[in-house]
């Protein structure tokens, strides 16, 4: 649970550090990068953990994750240019991959089926608690010592697990142990790994040059799209090749719940990854908060959430049936993501704390029940494999909309260059110079009138998250009506 509280922390606490970052490395541009490119590693590599936790040790695999994380933390710690924080965040992630994947793994080879979901909603409350401090002490950082330190704090609480996990825990016996080292290898799928991968860095790379304006119809972002698609096309055939031995094995992924899990994941952290992102900045560009303030303003939201993925642990541990909480609370979500996309330099303090409760309230309910669903249905050896393929698919969503975000939050700015809404103001240098400085850029009379085109490209990053929402409701229908309660696969 120590490692789902770290892994929470260090995807939050950025959150409210971010706009003092754009400021000091003038790279408000490569905002979806921070989160991007932490979630693209996470995600690509997500496969080859959950394939090495079940070839491998998983006291070994989950220490040489956790050494990984550490070393991406103290790059990001020691960074002095943008590009530099961005790679860090990509060995972060890659590491991270592996703590959170062991994590789940470890839960639910630990426990029964039948207790699973309150121990699920366990560890998504301790995820919750972590998201909910992260802000807060990213605004206590940065406004007290520096931003670098939401860094560091990684390598003090990753250091400690990996000593109580080096000492305490002991792992059960590998089914593989007998094979050779080089024979696990093979099976861990490296070239399948090599071809999500090669595909995802395409996409990310044509989102982001989207945001720089970059036209959709260019031969660059063409060509990008062209080459990640022929690739992925390239990975699935590869899977299909190799059955069994793949990285995500299609018996498995063809499983319908497995599929809808896979699909709820995506949705749902695409819906909900802006908001980490943006509505902080939102709180420190509209309201002029701290980045103490902004944090506080948003424990609402992760406080919320961490509360109703316990109460939604104990009604399936009660009832038996997940599908049911993934459908209503995807669609209460919606309707939260819905209200804030309402939001406006004159909303109240009552209606943005209420649009936040709503919001994670609907989310928290249903956001576990995709890894419930999967262990319900899959045999003991296929649940690591599955499980991490429903937080794959969940890194993947969070990476792609978080890019679509920044590229929406970006081209809208620009596109008010355009008109003559701010005449005579560099929308360039306002982008350049970072949320928490903005607002010095222009004279006091339009200062107003700023507000309102900032907040109107916020509003339109919120924007993105309203049909996946709804779309998340659709897919959890097509999760399948078994209890956990019963004698099922994953009993």
């Amino acid at each position: 649970m120590g490692s789902v509280f770290l892994i929470s922390i260090d995807r939050t606490i950025m959150s409210t550090a971010t706009p003092y970052i754009t400021q000091e490395l003038q790279s408000t541009p490569d905002i979806g990068w921070y989160g991007s490119a932490y979630l693209l590693t996470a995600c690509a590599f997500q496969p080859a953990f959950g394939r090495m936790f079940w070839l491998f040790s998983v006291k070994a695999a989950f220490l040489m994750a956790m050494f990984v994380f550490l070393l991406g933390s103290l790059l990001c710690g020691v960074a002095y240019s943008s590009m530099a924080l961005i790679m860090g965040r990509a060995v972060t992630g890659l590491g991270s991959a592996g703590v959170l994947t062991g994590s789940f793994v470890i839960v639910a080879k630990a426990v029964p089926l039948r207790s699973r979901p309150l121990f699920m909603s366990v560890v998504g409350s301790m995820f919750g608690l972590g998201a909910s401090v992260g802000p807060l002490l990213g605004g206590v950082f940065t406004d007290t010592v520096t931003w670098r330190w939401c860094f560091y704090l990684n390598l003090l609480i990753g250091g400690a697990i990996m000593l109580a996990m080096g000492v305490f825990f002991q792992p059960w016996k590998n089914n593989h142990a007998n094979r050779t080292v080089e024979a696990r290898l093979k099976d861990l799928d490296l070239v399948g790994n090599v071809l999500l991968l090669g595909s995802f860095i395409m996409l990310f790379l044509a989102i982001q040059r989207t945001a720089v304006g970059v036209p959709w119809r260019s031969q660059e972002i063409v060509g990008l799209l062209t080459g990640s698609g022929v690739v992925g096309v390239l990975f699935v055939g590869w899977q299909g090749w190799k059955g069994d031995d793949a990285l995500l094995p299609p018996r498995i992924m063809g499983q319908r719940t497995v599929a809808a899990s896979c699909g709820l994941g995506f949705l749902t952290y695409g819906a909900i990854i802006n908001l980490t992102y943006f509505l902080p900045i939102w709180f420190q560009a509209i309201h002029g908060d701290s980045t103490v303030i902004s944090g506080v303003h948003m424990s609402p939201y992760y406080g919320v959430s961490a509360g109703f993925s316990l109460l939604a642990g104990y009604i399936v541990s009660v009832t038996g049936y997940v599908t049911p909480l993934a459908v209503i609370g995807s669609a209460i979500g919606t309707v939260g993501l819905g209200l804030l996309t309402l939001l406006s330099v004159e909303t109240t303090t009552a209606q943005w704390v209420g649009f936040e409760i709503l919001t994670s309230a609907g989310f928290g309910l249903s956001i576990l029940q995709c890894f419930t669903a999967v262990q319900t249905v899959l045999s003991e050896d296929d649940m690591a494999i599955g499980t991490t393929a429903v937080i794959a698919a969940q890194s993947l969503g969070g990476a792609v909309f978080l890019k679509v975000g920044n590229s929406v939050f970006q081209n809208m700015l620009r596109q008010s260059s355009k008109g003559e809404r701010l005449p005579g103001v560099d929308i360039r240098k306002i982008i350049d110079a970072g949320t928490s400085v903005f607002r010095n850029e222009v004279a006091a009379e339009q200062l107003h009138d700023e507000l309102v085109v900032y907040n109107g490209a916020l509003r339109m990053v919120f924007v993105v998250g309203v049909p996946l929402g709804a779309l998340a409701a659709v897919v959890s229908c097509f999760i399948e009506f078994r209890s956990v309660n019963s004698n099922g696969h994953g009993g």
